[in-house]
């Protein structure tokens, strides 16, 4: 049976999703800041993820009894290590914490070039995720390892999707989805290199993304079909080295948009909210995003993307961000309080999900959390 705390957060984002609200909403992001407000260093939440999800959580939860209700999680704590999670993102080696780097440092991308132009070719010749699991992840990390947390998770999971529940908070990410081919095919490719081949070959690099999304995109209809989590409500379709600020506006509409957008609509078609996680700057394309279903897509920016603009532009659209993870790491509660005012002035609190913006930092202040929980809760 839902808690009914459950059904009333789950009503108050539906009704943010369709810009109905008269009051803005909270959101939470992010797991390791909590776990190390919780006293664990970076590399024990690393390495016990269940139990450094669970220090997250303790933490959240007294944010909750100083500064208000969390209507929503955008990513919640769970029990997958963050460096596994992040080499399937990006297919690329992640320097981890207390092994490859010091204890207290975040898990880090290692930018290098694993393939040659030539492995476009045999991807398409052997399959995506074939060459991925024989070519790519046995050179960026550990098997064992790998194999070890992708347990842990399958067995814990269950346990978090438990606790979301019985705490009624609905979390938008979590559902399966595709991915734009794009962010992987630059995390093994290196992004120089693949920048270089977006110019230089732009008709191997659009063949190659057609194939693997279509691939993607057939792996995510099945688990689509058969997800029946109703505590995760929607998933991410991520924007990082496709962002506005990075890629020329040819190289957006024919190699980002398109498969960002089907992306999207998939999740939609199965009635999963499609948030569009929008690192770095957006603004050229930011009018792209009123072309997908209102009502069940929502901009989720970094700080580094102009809300109000987006909203004079998208008045239809619902926003998720921005306050930045400068300001929660280094701003006074009274700046953090002041920012997420003035955010809420100059975009109207109808469908405004107020949250870190990306992710919140893992050296965020608790004052400065609670002050935007707070600020949010209180605004009239």
């Amino acid at each position: 049976m839902i808690n009914p705390v459950f059904e009333k957060n789950l009503e108050l984002v539906h009704s943010g999703m369709k810009c109905l609200n008269d009051k803005p909403l909270t959101c939470m992001t992010g797991t390791a800041f909590g776990a190390v407000l919780d006293g664990m260093t970076v590399a024990q939440f690393i390495a016990d993820p269940v139990e450094g999800g669970k220090a997250a959580i303790r933490t959240i939860k007294r944010l909750e009894e100083e500064a208000g209700p969390i209507h929503s999680f955008n990513f919640a704590p769970n029990a997958m290590n963050m460096a596994v999670s992040i080499t399937f993102s990006w297919n690329s080696r992640v320097l981890i914490p207390g092994i490859d780097i010091p204890d207290d440092s975040v898990w880090q991308v290692k930018e290098q070039q694993l393939i040659d132009r030539d492995a476009y070719d045999e991807i398409m010749a052997t399959g995506y995720n074939e060459f991925i699991q024989t070519q790519i992840f046995p050179r960026i990390i550990d098997q064992e390892y790998l194999a070890k947390y992708m347990r842990i998770n399958a067995e814990h999971q269950p346990e978090f999707d438990a606790i979301f529940a019985d705490w009624g908070i609905p979390v938008f990410r979590g559902a399966p989805g595709a991915r734009v081919p794009f962010e992987p095919l630059c995390g093994m490719r290196s992004m120089l290199q693949f920048y270089k081949d977006c110019y230089k070959i732009p008709d191997k690099i659009k063949a190659v993304s057609d194939f693997v999304f279509a691939e993607l995109t057939a792996q995510a209809e099945v688990a689509l079909a058969a997800y029946n989590n109703p505590i995760v409500i929607g998933n991410w379709v991520g924007g990082w080295r496709t962002a506005s600020a990075l890629v020329n506006q040819t190289i957006f509409d024919e190699l980002v948009w398109p498969y960002m957008k089907a992306a999207a609509e998939q999740l939609i078609r199965y009635g999963k909210i499609a948030v569009m996680h929008l690192d770095s700057e957006w603004n050229r394309d930011i009018e792209r995003f009123g072309e997908l279903p209102q009502g069940m897509a929502i901009l989720n920016t970094d700080a580094m993307t102009d809300l109000p603009r987006a909203r004079q532009l998208l008045p239809n659209m619902p926003l998720m961000g921005d306050v930045s993870p400068a300001l929660l790491a280094t701003g006074s509660p009274q700046q953090v309080a002041d920012y997420v005012k003035r955010l809420i002035d100059s975009c109207g609190p109808a469908g405004m999900f107020i949250c870190p913006g990306c992710d919140t930092p893992i050296n965020a202040r608790f004052e400065n959390m609670a002050a935007m929980l707070k600020a949010t809760n209180e605004w009239s």
